[in-house]
């Protein structure tokens, strides 16, 4: 039983490392639009640019940076297909500082 719980505790452990280690934190200043106030931009801007929307469902938003991408710090908010299997995707930014959108819509390649 010792062990069992001494191995329980450590996957807990490493589980809990990994996922601090791809965390990102972000500095107030260079957070010029917040989560609450890009959420409505970002559905705007979704239901402007995809009139199937209804057939997605929001999957998972974070904050990401790429490199080289002048606008710098955004919100990325990404749609899933509802229907299996799930290989279609929308993805909108809304970007930090100013609060601009930008969607786009991605398909993964069919494995076979």
């Amino acid at each position: 039983m010792r062990v069992y719980f001494l191995s329980l505790s450590c996957l807990i452990f490493c589980a809990l490392s990994a996922a601090a280690v791809f965390a990102q934190d972000l500095d107030p200043k260079d957070v010029g639009t917040s989560l609450e106030q890009a959420l409505p931009i970002a559905l705007a801007k979704a239901k402007a640019e995809f009139p199937d929307l209804d057939d997605y469902i929001l999957y998972s938003l974070h904050p990401r940076a790429f490199k080289g991408d002048a606008k710098g710090l955004h919100w990325e908010f990404l749609w899933k297909a509802k229907a299996f299997p799930h290989r279609k995707a929308l993805i909108v930014r809304v970007y930090m500082k100013e609060g601009s959108a930008a969607a786009e819509r991605e398909q993964a390649a069919d494995k076979g």
